[in-house]
């Protein structure tokens, strides 16, 4: 009997080292971006998914360097050139191999026979939190359960000791998504301590903040972020909150600089340029008047452009201003109907609101008439036309 345990421990200890070779060689053929060589290395060692350290292997290379995927649960993986890159062949058409491995089930089958690996649930909420950002309410599973899901098993993971940078940042996506915003700092924080440079954990830190008033660090962590962002939308996105902050503070210089930087950055966004311009406005800065145009032209058949400018110009008292831009743009338009109607009705009811009838009626007459080139007589612009033509 001792001969015989001594030969199955002996016969374990074997298969454990050779194992651990199959896991270096994959990890190797990954570093060379053979990723389909490296996927047969792993299945020959492991080829019913019973070993949790492959299977973690089989799940990072999946979720990492698929070609395509199907919900996630099928995916298509091939090797690379060396100078090839996985986020240029992702998408592409190509007679790829598809391979049926669905880890939510693999690793909760592994869980039930490895309940203390805590590796397992960490992975679990990898899965879970990489399904809820590709596939964003159009998987097998509502979105809601996806985040409840990987927050659970990231959370339980890193109550017994297992979390790195992303499942940190993943603990705090999913509280702050979920609008628990105090919970949701802890988190940020220390996946900033693990991960610094990542400027997304500062951003979300710095949403999270603002969230709850606390103006001060949330300028803090947006300006960290703006510091260390690369694409100009996510730059521009993180100087945006810093403006919002010194607004929400009524420190309006300020944030007029950092509504600007993020004009600089990333120009003509609406969420921007709206913000910029009552700021401008609202100081009377005379630059408000050439971003006027600017913001117009994001849209001049837009009602909501219109809407928009009539508010910021009637409480800062500048309404026959924009009676006066309105008509500066009539000849510039008048062989679009759409925005040359639209500026006949706006400064129609600017001039209704002003009590000025007379001007008013011809405007929103003429508004119609134009209108009829557009939509059919059943549109709503019309009920509202004659309901104002009533009225005077």
């Amino acid at each position: 009997m001792k001969k015989l345990f001594t030969l199955i421990f002996v016969l374990s200890s074997l298969l454990t080292i050779a194992q651990e070779e199959s896991i270096q060689e994959a990890q190797k053929l990954i570093e060379n971006k053979k990723y389909e060589l490296a996927l047969k290395v792993l299945n020959d060692a492991d080829p019913n998914n019973e070993n949790p350290d492959i299977v973690i292997e089989k799940v990072d290379l999946f979720l990492n360097y698929f070609v395509s995927s199907i919900m996630h649960q099928l995916f298509a993986v091939t090797d690379l050139e060396a100078e090839q890159n996985i986020y240029e062949v992702r998408g592409s058409e190509g007679g790829f191999s598809m391979f049926k491995f669905p880890p939510d089930t693999i690793l909760n089958n592994l869980i039930d026979k490895h309940p203390n690996d805590f590796r397992l649930y960490k992975e679990l909420g990898f899965y879970y939190h990489e399904v809820h950002l590709k596939y964003g309410g159009n998987w097998l599973k509502p979105d809601s359960t996806l985040i409840n899901l990987f927050v659970e098993n990231y959370k339980l993971a890193y109550e017994n000791g297992v979390y790195d940078d992303w499942s940190l940042y993943g603990i705090g996506y999913g509280l702050l998504y979920t609008q628990k915003y105090q919970e949701s700092l802890k988190y940020f924080k220390e996946a900033i301590n693990l991960k610094p440079e990542y400027p997304t954990s500062h951003y979300n830190l710095a949403y999270a903040y603002l969230s709850l008033n606390d103006h001060e660090n949330a300028i803090e962590s947006a300006k960290k972020a703006l510091e260390l962002y690369e694409n100009p939308a996510e730059k521009a996105d993180a100087a945006r909150i810093v403006a919002v902050c010194y607004s929400e503070l009524e420190q309006y210089e300020k944030s007029l600089e950092y509504y600007r930087i993020s004009n600089e950055i990333d120009p003509n966004n609406y969420y921007t340029l709206k913000p910029l311009l009552s700021i401008e406005i609202y100081l009377n800065d005379e630059v408000y008047k050439k971003r006027t145009k600017d913001f117009f032209l994001l849209a001049p058949g837009n009602p909501i452009i219109y809407q928009n400018l009539m508010e910021d110009y009637w409480k800062n008292e500048k309404q026959n201003e924009l009676i006066e831009f309105f008509e500066s743009l009539k000849t510039e338009f008048e062989n679009d109907n759409k925005v040359y109607a639209n500026l006949h009705f706006y400064i129609a009811v600017i001039q209704y609101d002003s009590e000025d009838f007379e001007n008013s009626k011809v405007n929103f007459e003429k508004s119609k008439e134009i209108f009829r080139n557009v939509f059919e007589p059943n549109h709503d612009v019309f009920k509202a036309i004659d309901s104002y033509l009533k009225e005077i």
